[in-house]
């Protein structure tokens, strides 16, 4: 089978290399690397030849609804788009394309690998045949499929990215240390990671993107995003992918940034 894999890291890395695994044939484009004309291209045809198309690009809505948008435009009439429903629900995403019927959402956190959990999630217009064909590819490359709701956010990556919101507030509030308040949720809750260090794995860009679609979705303050969150991805500190987040990356050894 032949996919097309397009979004951030590290969520499209690791989709990459399970699929590989799977021998499945797959084409990989980061969407940062869209921007230039010649890689847009490649991916344009890449699309059109693939069965099944995977979206994974969380940082806003507007950009989100122009990855999805492009792809759609150009997969076959027989391929289904998988979209990452962080920053937007599955039927949302699904109402900005031509055919919302081959539309299915999904929900993945990083470590994804580790973690072999994919909320599986279809639209309101999926249709059964699609719904079908999405659980079979999720299963087939090895998660355990747990189907939810459809809604923005999701399950776990809601909570999670609450989680982090709520740590951030906290860490501004009391002058605390990344360290410090990781310790304080890891050490005190029993929490199996710290949740700030849990977000530069994430990418903070995600964290705000989902935070943002959250608060568009239920009009909640606690999804506000923090503004120490929205500062840190100005400034490109978006977590271990850019080298820096709450904490600096060496050497793959973390240690606190200053916020």
């Amino acid at each position: 089978m032949r996919v097309l894999i397009v979004g951030e890291v590290p969520f499209v890395d690791t989709l990459a290399g399970l699929c590989l695994a799977k021998n499945h044939k797959v084409d990989l484009f980061v969407a940062d690397d869209l921007e230039g004309q010649e890689t847009l291209d490649k991916m344009v045809r890449a699309a059109s030849r693939c069965q099944i198309a995977i979206e994974s690009l969380n940082d806003s809505r507007e950009s989100k609804q122009w990855l999805v948008e492009g792809i759609e435009a150009n997969i076959s009439d027989e391929a289904i788009l998988l979209v990452s429903a962080l920053a937007a629900s599955a039927t949302e995403v699904a109402s900005w394309t031509e055919r919302p019927a081959r539309v299915a959402g999904y929900g993945l956190l990083p470590p994804i690998a580790v973690t072999g959990l994919v909320e599986f999630a279809p639209a309101l217009q999926t249709d059964f045949d699609t719904a079908a064909r999405a659980r079979r590819f999720w299963e087939e490359l090895g998660f355990s499929v747990v189907r939810v709701p459809d809604g923005t956010g999701l399950v776990r990556p809601r909570m999670v990215c609450g989680l982090i919101n709520e740590t951030v507030q906290t860490m501004t509030a009391h002058n605390l240390s990344a360290e410090a308040a990781d310790s304080a949720v890891q050490l005190g809750l029993n929490h199996p990671r710290g949740p700030l260090s849990w977000a530069d794995e994430i990418g903070l860009d995600v964290v705000v993107g989902t935070l943002e679609g959250l608060w568009r979705a239920w009009g909640d303050e606690r999804y506000h995003p923090a503004p120490l969150l929205r500062q840190k991805v100005y400034a490109g500190h978006l977590g271990r992918k850019a080298g820096r987040g709450f904490y600096d990356y060496d050497a793959n050894a973390p240690r606190s940034s200053a916020s």
